[in-house]
């Protein structure tokens, strides 16, 4: 099974996952403190069940989401919002369309990482700003030993891609350093203002890295 089809056959695990609270409060905070103030027109790239979506439209943005999967596209719908099928390596929007991208614990599923930063500069005006949510390259690139709260990391500068389990079968993330995500914003005409590092549970090792950059 492709990743797609493995979406689509376990989006109501996602959908209990998102939808319980598992995606950590102490992520949502660091997103919305590097928000923009809101006003305009707003992209959730990788948009899920639409909560990221549904939360712009609330603060004052003219927001869409946007998803590959129809199942969980079809479940933000039925909370509210306007969405679309898509992917991030072809984002259904005009050039220079919008005043903000949001893309939260999306990009590690994607390949080609150059072809979506491409099409986050592509749609976005000048001056438009791309706030990017991840799983922290450190974590991904580590094993957690609970007992003695230790992140032991190995093999972070090599490329790889790791199976992610999800419901009954498993999702993909690329592994990819912080170099690699910022010189792909940067290469593609984004300036980098702003970041946040998000601990775990215990606070002392990364869990999340997320980043604001604005189209210059």
């Amino acid at each position: 099974m492709d990743e797609r089809g493995a979406w689509e056959a376990n989006a109501e695990t996602w959908l209990a996952l998102v939808r319980e609270g598992t995606h950590g409060e102490g992520h949502d905070e660091a997103i919305r403190e590097l928000l923009p103030p809101p006003g305009g027109a707003a992209l959730d790239v990788g948009s899920g069940e639409g909560r990221w979506t549904r939360y712009l439209a609330a603060s004052g943005w003219q927001a869409t989401g946007v998803d590959r999967s129809e199942a969980l596209v079809a479940a933000a719908r039925a909370e509210g919002g306007e969405y679309a099928i898509g992917e991030a390596t072809a984002l259904p929007a005009e050039d220079a369309s919008l005043d903000l991208v949001l893309c939260v614990n999306v990009l590690m599923h994607v390949v080609d990482l150059a072809a979506a930063v491409s099409e986050f500069a592509r749609v976005l005006r000048p001056g438009g700003v791309a706030v990017i949510g991840l799983v922290h390259p450190v974590a991904e690139s580590g094993t957690y030993d609970e007992e003695h709260d230790e992140l032991r990391v190995a093999h972070y500068f090599e490329a790889e891609e790791h199976a992610i389990p999800l419901g009954h079968g498993h999702v993909a993330h690329q592994h990819r350093t912080i170099e690699q995500y910022v010189r792909a914003f940067l290469a593609a005409g984004f300036a980098l203002d702003d970041l946040r590092e998000v601990p775990g549970r215990t606070g002392s090792t990364p869990k999340y890295l997320d980043l604001k950059l604005s189209r210059r």
